[in-house]
């Protein structure tokens, strides 16, 4: 299976599931959600344009990163209520592995019963979750290496929705000691293992 075709399969994954988060954790108003069946099962995707346009890009850039297979990718979203006060992140670590597993879910079979899991595991994790408050919002964190943000910010296809580096506030740092950590499910298909996991005050 070439390069672009794995990307493009986890790409449709990362994007069912950040809009799966968003949804069960109702972050948006329900009536913006469109149902959509993905993976044989039904899941809610984002019908509207200004955060379609938003995931689209930030989708653009992951896939440039994992056909440049850049060693060290997480993707964080992080929701929160005022800028600096986070409420929860979810991370999807995506790490390529030996060339090899890419051939033995031939079908992808396995793969999309892995996912499937995942998302069920999802919604009933985050039941126990307190409801979040209506001013919630969120964003998507890049997490990657200097070398790997260098060649991004300076690729010109990318000037139009560039990439900033945080100031290392990130939950993912030194403070995530004060996180509770929930695993949330692992997948490890077509060429890439990714690690969802809950931080939660």
């Amino acid at each position: 299976m070439e390069l672009e075709d794995v990307a493009a399969i986890h790409l449709e994954a990362i994007e069912v599931i950040i809009n799966h988060i968003l949804y069960i954790r109702g972050v948006y108003p329900l009536q913006i959600f469109k149902k959509r069946r993905v993976y044989n099962t039904p899941v809610f995707i984002v019908a509207f344009p200004a955060l379609n346009c938003y995931l689209a890009n930030v989708l653009k850039t992951v896939k440039q990163m994992l056909v440049n297979q850049v060693q060290e990718l997480k993707l964080e979203v992080i929701i929160y209520g005022d800028e600096g006060d986070h409420m929860e992140s979810y991370v999807l670590e995506m790490l390529p592995v030996v060339s090899e597993d890419q051939n033995q879910d031939q079908y992808l079979l396995e793969y999309e019963e892995q996912l499937r899991s995942a998302l069920y595991k999802l919604a009933e994790r985050v039941k126990k979750l307190p409801k979040l408050s209506k001013n919630s919002k969120f964003k998507v964190q890049i997490h990657t290496t200097q070398t790997a943000f260098t060649h991004l910010s300076h690729d010109a296809q990318y000037q139009e929705f560039p990439w900033l580096q945080t100031d290392g506030n990130s939950q993912l740092g030194e403070e995530s000691q004060r996180f509770a950590l929930l695993p949330l499910a692992t997948v490890k298909k077509v060429g890439l293992k990714m690690q969802a996991q809950i931080f939660t005050c």
